[in-house]
């Protein structure tokens, strides 16, 4: 069964406001945890909202002490504690998804193409600020966890400008994956929100990519 998610518009320019899950963002549950028999399985959140200028992406991980290495942008941040957002704008259109993944300390990498082989990385002056911001040793209180999180907005000006065809209007739809990954930590692991069915760990199967519709 394909994974589903909608997108809530927020009638607010706060960014705070996207940033509060249970108020005003559907939550992904990244709950399919892949190739690896280990038995770490960090709970994690995804949720994504949208304004009039921006799309908001937030990820919360239930981890208390993520590894953090790599300082520089494009830097293989998967090897460390991170998250990812892979996402086609233009489906229909156009088989080019940009991934975003970002690592504990709020280093991203951030590339674009239609598959895992064809692919461009994209340095921070290609585009507008991704304002990310992250933090560690958080505590939430109903649960008594410890937990890292990452907020970052992608304009969506910017994401019309990369691909022509898309459409942000409720009832567009965008297919994409929520990731948690750690290649090189202690336990490694593969989540992902929208099933992946490979032998082998793979994140760019855009195939497996689940709907994204805005609301």
């Amino acid at each position: 069964m394909e994974s589903n998610y909608l997108i809530r518009k927020l009638d607010t320019s706060s960014r705070d406001a996207a940033w509060n899950l249970a108020d005003n963002a559907n939550i992904a549950e990244i709950s399919h945890f892949l190739w690896m028999d280990n038995g770490y399985r960090p709970r994690t959140e995804a949720a994504l909202t949208y304004t009039e200028h921006d799309l908001q992406l937030v990820f919360r991980v239930f981890e208390e002490n993520p590894l953090l290495r790599f300082q520089s942008p494009n830097d293989p941040v998967y090897k460390d504690s991170c998250v990812e957002f892979f996402f086609q704008p233009s489906p229909d259109k156009d088989p080019r998804y940009l991934n975003l993944e970002i690592n504990a300390a709020g280093t991203r990498l951030l590339g674009i193409g239609a598959d895992r082989d064809e692919r461009t990385l994209l340095p921070p002056d290609s585009h507008p600020p991704l304002l990310i911001e992250t933090a560690t040793g958080l505590h939430d209180e109903a649960s008594g966890q410890t937990y890292w999180s990452v907020r970052a907005t992608l304009p969506l000006q910017w994401l019309s400008d990369l691909f022509p065809d898309f459409r942000p209007a409720p009832g567009a739809r965008m297919r994409g994956n929520f990731y948690k990954c750690g290649d090189e930590t202690a336990l490694p692991h593969y989540g992902c929100w929208s099933e992946i069915k490979s032998a082998q760990p793979n994140f760019h199967l855009s195939e497996w990519f689940g709907t994204l519709q805005f609301g």
